[in-house]
């Protein structure tokens, strides 16, 4: 289904432009289908205090709402494209409706951020600004941090002499002292397979501990998955067997797949 089909969509998001226009745009979609996605679009739209069918929103902009609406309508999306601050946007509302699988997405996305020397202070600050999304944040972090490993060879020295070129502010200074102490702090070693520590072999597989490319053992699941490719909506993944074809459809249930590491 799409919110542009022939089925009528029966509520609308506004949004206001941040100008002096006032010129109003919309989003449609279906309730049902956003209260099957969302346990708060279900209360929000059927529970006892029902919305209107006109929503006006102010705390995200069209764009990101929309690829939250494209997300519950299975559309395919590729989060790589979109900049930190348009994901860190993306992540907050998959928070604030509890869609699980596209804020796990979110943070696989974050982990392939493009960081430069250019643009290292704005992801550290976007992250500091984030810190009440812990993973987010963490994410963040975590980015800004290898790219300053990788670019100056794990040389501290060079790393400090970079980060304290920037104008100096009690915002700057905090950040880059958050960085500091994490430059600092051993890597732990990672599951090659899970990629957690401490690693998850023979643990089942659940939505937070779901890792894109992992092996997995079925338990009482399809006995051709052999690899884990994609989180998809309403609890279920897509597995891949032995050969690369894909599986999908598989329950994102602990008791079915578990790690091979």
């Amino acid at each position: 289904l799409d919110p542009n089909s022939s089925l009528p969509t029966d509520v609308k998001f506004l949004f206001k432009s941040p100008g002096q226009d006032g010129i109003v745009t919309e989003v449609r979609a279906h309730k049902l289908i956003l209260a099957i996605a969302s346990e708060v679009f279900e209360r929000e739209f059927f529970g006892s205090f029902r919305s209107e069918d006109d929503i006006p929103i102010s705390d995200a902009s069209k764009e990101v709402f929309q690829v939250m609406i494209d997300h519950i309508y299975c559309k395919k999306l590729d989060l790589k494209n979109y900049d930190p601050v348009f994901a860190a946007s993306l992540y907050y509302l998959s928070e604030k409706y509890i869609i699980e699988d596209l804020r796990d997405e979110v943070i696989v996305s974050v982990k392939e951020i493009k960081v430069s020397k250019k643009n290292v202070l704005e992801v550290a600050l976007l992250a500091e600004e984030s810190i009440l999304h812990e993973s987010l944040s963490e994410a963040l972090y975590n980015v800004v941090v290898t790219f300053l490993r990788a670019e100056f060879k794990n040389s501290m020295e060079k790393a400090v002499r970079f980060l304290t070129e920037f104008e100096a502010n009690e915002k700057h200074g905090l950040v880059i002292l958050q960085i500091l102490k994490l430059l600092v702090k051993e890597i732990p070693e990672k599951c090659g397979n899970c990629k957690k520590d401490p690693c998850l072999n023979g643990k089942g597989i659940t939505s937070n501990n779901f890792t894109a490319g992992a092996r997995v053992t079925p338990t009482n699941g399809h006995e051709g998955v052999h690899r884990l490719v994609r989180k998809e909506p309403y609890k279920q993944f897509t597995g891949a067997c032995v050969n690369g074809s894909e599986i999908t459809g598989r329950m994102l249930e602990p008791e079915f797949y578990a790690y091979c590491c």
